[in-house]
């Protein structure tokens, strides 16, 4: 079991511009990530992994902006994201008859979403 807090800052909080602002880095780290994955995988028909994707984002001001841990940690969720599909995709082709349709590449984040993912110890 996972202990989970979701903390909900209205425009009115002290900090919310710079919670904002993380968020929004979060966001475009995700989707410039998200969109390499992408392009390799189309492309060359290769999966970049969490490895090869830190190397190629680790100059992005999106991914300095962020707190090292937390620009990571957004990394490893765009992984287990393409993880998951991969995994799918392979469960589809072995049997299309469990799936409703053929899975789908995993999306971008919108401007109304923005992942921002603290855990305890992550920031300074």
């Amino acid at each position: 079991m996972k202990l989970v807090q979701r903390h909900i800052i209205k425009t009115s909080h002290l900090f919310y511009k710079e919670i904002d602002n993380l968020a929004w880095r979060s966001k475009n780290l995700y989707n410039y990530a998200n969109y390499l994955v992408r392009q390799s995988l189309i492309n060359q028909g290769k999966y970049l992994n969490n490895t090869a994707i830190f190397h190629l984002v680790k100059q992005h001001q999106s991914y300095t902006a962020l707190p090292r841990k937390v620009s990571n940690q957004v990394l490893i969720v765009l992984h287990r994201n393409w993880k998951s599909f991969l995994e799918a995709e392979k469960a589809y082709s072995q049997d299309p008859s469990k799936f409703n349709g053929r899975p789908k590449l995993p999306k971008y984040k919108g401007i109304a979403v923005c992942p921002f993912r603290v855990t305890p110890g992550k920031v300074a």
